[in-house]
């Protein structure tokens, strides 16, 4: 769940505005107030042409919409606020007694991001709107990021543009020069001080250009964290939701049980625990979240093996969403000398690749196999799957800068050219990729760390 810190750093102080659509007065009396306690500005409307008029005028940034109400329903009223252009982009969650996965499915078609069943529960009711509005946040700066970087990219061609004409300008010049053997002498002359001043300037000039390729390293960089965070939300929001049906369910039989006159001190003892023991795995997801992300200057012998578990109780709970088998073969006293938490980046990047491929390809029975091992002093790890393998069209091409075949929504190119990064260019290793007989097959190869 994304903290009040975080959505005020995401927002800039400003208080989120959500439109509330139900046609129940008293259902919306309880959202709103609810929304009020969690500190954003809220309006409501009692139906779909209103909502549609007042979604267009106020541009909230999310809308909670009932499915059943008078007129046109919430179906009809999502759909429409998704062709106006004022609108289209903004997130709708569906408010639905309706626990039916057609009635859910037809939701998310007609263009809704996500669904709340009444009755909700305040928790799970934040924690939706926050991610989502997270998540939206998130896009759009990633959208402005690459719209500066192209802007950045076009100035820079036009230099360099401006700087061949200048050149070739110069080529005509010298050429003319030269034929006019008259003013040969003087030409040299005029030639060789323009050289010793080229030379005074060389290593400034040199200078700045390694200062702007850093700059365009460190917004890649910011680039692929922001997109692996939007993974990590994703990843959280499945950890979270069994344990916190758990909970849900573990509330509901305290009350049957206190109606039925079975509590004592017992099963007062043995809720209790239950539910600290869900919110202590709850709290441990966050604090690996944190961990994972806190950024780490130094390097330092790590063991592959526990870097690689790490990453995978962060994607644990996604692959089994979707059906995908995860087996490892992790040799243990493998070690390595770098940066751990970018070693667990490229571990998340790979991850999360095969995942996408299975999912989009709907491979049955998808796996993913991970398997390390110490071989002539050199530490191997390979990540397969069963997903068909990289098309030979551009197997060439999936560790250049922003070359994806994803949609512009899913992800911007930057994943595996950061891998590429960090193994080659931080840890002194090799990634490649071939095919193998059922699908991909990535390969890591690092120098091995001496014991300690």
């Amino acid at each position: 769940m994304i903290s009040e810190g975080q959505q005020a750093a995401l927002s800039g102080e400003r208080r989120s505005v959500i439109l509330v659509v139900d046609d129940d007065a008293n259902n919306l009396a309880v959202v709103r107030d609810c929304l009020v306690a969690f500190k954003y500005t809220v309006l409501v409307a009692e139906d779909g042409e209103s909502a549609i008029k007042r979604a267009d005028y106020a541009r909230p940034d999310l809308i909670l919409l009932d499915i059943m109400m008078p007129g046109i329903d919430g179906y009809e009223t999502c759909r429409r606020l998704k062709a106006l252009q004022s609108t289209q982009n903004i997130p709708v969650l569906f408010m639905t007694a309706l626990a039916e996965t057609g009635n859910k499915v037809k939701g998310l078609e007609a263009g809704a991001v996500d669904y709340i069943t009444k009755p909700f529960q305040r928790e799970e009711l934040q924690a939706r709107i926050a991610v989502h509005l997270y998540n939206r946040e998130l896009t759009k700066r990633l959208q402005e990021a690459k719209e500066l970087l192209e802007a950045r990219v076009e100035e820079r061609t036009a230099e360099l543009a401006q700087a061949n004409n200048e050149l070739h300008e110069k080529a005509v010049l010298l050429e003319e020069e030269i034929s006019e053997r008259v003013l040969a002498e003087q030409e040299l002359h005029v030639k060789q001080l323009q050289l010793e001043a080229l030379n005074r300037t060389l290593e400034t000039r040199v200078q700045e250009e390694l200062q702007r390729n850093r700059e365009k390293d460190a917004m890649m960089i910011q680039q692929s964290r922001l997109a692996a965070m939007g993974e990590m939300i994703s990843n959280i929001s499945h950890q979270w939701r069994q344990p916190l049906n758990e909970l849900g369910i573990m509330v509901q039989m305290l009350r049957v049980d206190y109606d039925e006159s079975l509590l004592d001190d017992a099963k007062i003892d043995e809720f209790s625990s239950g539910c600290m023991e869900i919110i202590q795995h709850m709290s441990q997801t966050i604090n690996t979240f944190r961990t994972f992300f806190k950024r780490e200057q130094t390097s330092a012998r790590f063991e592959v093996a526990a870097a690689i578990t790490k990453t995978v109780d962060l994607v644990q709970a996604s692959f089994q969403a979707a059906g995908i088998t995860l087996h490892l073969e992790l040799e243990s006293d493998c070690l390595i000398q770098g940066n751990a938490n970018e070693f667990s980046q490229v571990m998340l990047n790979l991850f999360n690749n095969a995942r996408d491929v299975l999912v989009e390809r709907k491979v049955a029975n998808p796996e993913i196999s991970v398997t390390t091992w110490l071989e002539n002093g050199q530490i191997m790890v390979v990540v397969e799957d069963n997903a068909g393998g990289v098309p030979d069209a551009i197997s060439g091409k999936i560790f250049d800068p922003y070359f994806t075949t994803k949609h512009k929504s899913q992800g911007v190119g930057l994943g595996l050219y950061m891998s590429k990064v960090i193994i080659e260019g931080k840890m002194a290793g090799e990634i490649d990729v071939v095919n193998n007989s059922g699908g991909a097959r990535f390969q890591l190869v690092l120098p091995a760390a001496p014991a300690a």
